[in-house]
């Protein structure tokens, strides 16, 4: 298996680290380079087609995988995340091209995740009846679409912190013996460590909202589909909102900041808490590094929470939890002298 894993991910790198220089060429020369807008921080013109190019090849890789490797996938399921996906990536692409409407984008990944939890899988938890955990699924893709595409807004921060979060899942998917999430996130990880490769500061191209919202996509679907809380180990429960805590706090800090202001929560702004520490003179590849050990260590609690009892997993919950309110908070209340 390990042979398998290695030559997935391998796979991946080499075929999106030769395709992302040819897409970058390509699109300077047909002009898909991001739009300027007079309240935009980055004022760039990037290529923004990198994340088409991350979904071919993760298709690509993944479904040869699937066909060569003796894995126990359902087909079923494999089929229907590779076209939902598919339409994550279409509404995003478009979304690029033409600036979509917050309903019409709300509505692409509503279409895109229902289908998904209606044929392929959703969340089991007993407490709830089916009609509850569909409902759940879809507003729990929905959201982690959304929150990976407000977190890409600084070269390699959204790739980075997915780069650690889907390793995660990895490591997951090896003691869960879980082949789909394993397959997934070779594939996943391989594609990013090449795309990073040309996203890290002053990055060359941008995954634009179709990559970002692909990464969103396939990590909540990832999370719906191991199986963390065991019989007499409910805590499992809360692991993907420990693992997931960056791009969801980042999203709720736009939110409660944009409440705060008075704007609407669907336009876009600067109320990113990394806008923040922008503000304040700090690098962006210091602000990358302080994102990776703060992902790595809410990470690492999440494998925490894992091993350990119900009672010291919820204490392990709340203190990550406790944390990030008392910096956000902080950081809300800071201004510029």
């Amino acid at each position: 298996m390990y042979r398998v894993i290695f030559t997935v991910l391998a796979g991946a790198f080499t075929v999106c680290f030769c395709l992302l220089p040819v897409l970058e060429k390509l699109a300077q020369e047909n002009g898909l380079l991001t739009h300027q807008y007079p309240d935009k921080i980055d004022k760039r013109r990037v290529p923004y087609i990198g994340g088409i190019g991350m979904f071919a090849v993760f298709i690509l890789v993944f479904m040869l995988s699937v066909r060569i490797f003796p894995l126990t996938i359902s087909k079923g399921q494999v089929s229907f995340y590779l076209f939902c996906s598919g339409l994550i990536v279409f509404f995003g692409f478009y979304d690029d091209l033409k600036e979509l409407k917050p309903a019409e984008k709300l509505i692409g990944q509503s279409i895109a995740a229902f289908i998904f939890v209606i044929f392929a899988m959703r969340t089991q938890i007993i407490y709830f009846n089916d009609s509850f955990n569909i409902v759940l699924s879809v507003f729990w893709i929905v959201l982690l679409a959304n929150a990976f595409n407000l977190l890409d807004i600084l070269d390699g921060l959204a790739g980075a912190i997915s780069i650690i979060n889907i390793f995660t899942f990895f490591l997951f998917a090896i003691l869960t013996n879980n082949h789909f999430v394993l397959i997934c996130s070779a594939c996943l990880l391989g594609v990013l460590f090449a795309f990073l490769r040309y996203n890290l500061p002053p990055a060359r191209i941008f995954m634009g909202d179709a990559g970002s919202q692909f990464l969103g996509f396939s990590q909540a679907v990832m999370a719906i589909s191991l199986s963390l809380a065991p019989s007499g180990k409910e805590i499992g429960l809360i692991i993907p909102l420990v693992i997931l805590a960056i791009p969801l706090f980042d999203f709720l800090f736009v939110i409660l900041m944009r409440m705060k202001q008075g704007k609407s929560i669907f336009l876009k702004s600067n109320d990113h808490f990394v806008f923040k520490m922008l503000e304040f003179g700090i690098a962006p590849q210091t602000i990358i590094r302080l994102m990776i050990i703060l992902s790595v260590i809410t990470n690492a609690c999440a494998f925490t929470v894992y091993l350990v009892s119900n009672a010291i997993g919820s204490i392990v919950f709340i203190l990550v939890l406790t944390a990030l309110i008392a910096f956000g908070f902080k950081l809300s209340r800071m201004e510029i002298s």
